[in-house]
């Protein structure tokens, strides 16, 4: 039961860190020239980019405004978005382990 715990906080902890890393590191900026219109692309994600926001204004910066109300389109890559997950939870195991032997070792 102890092992499940310490999973799902794990698993709580890598989903939570991966969407505020959507708020902490800025996108990677892109104009795409239609023929009647510009598209600008914000692509988010680290260290591999996943989601793709497509919008017809260009505002660099302020994700949830981008995200939610002034977009053409998003697109999410689901093989790089996994991919993050796991860098990211095996991040998280490995700090997870190091304070538990941390915290052991002090309180021997």
């Amino acid at each position: 039961m102890k092992k499940l715990k310490q999973l799902t906080n794990q698993l709580f902890t890598s989903t939570i860190f991966l969407i505020t890393m959507l708020f902490i590191i800025p996108p990677t900026f892109a104009i795409a020239d239609g023929s009647k219109v510009s598209f600008y692309e914000y692509i988010y994600g680290a260290p591999l980019r996943w989601l793709t926001v497509i919008s017809t204004t260009e505002k660099k910066g302020a994700f949830l405004e981008m995200f939610f109300s002034e977009n053409e389109g998003i697109n999410i890559q689901w093989l790089n978005l996994i991919i993050n997950f796991l860098l990211v939870f095996l991040v998280i195991t490995i700090i997870f382990s190091l304070a538990k032997k941390f915290y052991n070792k002090k309180k021997a």
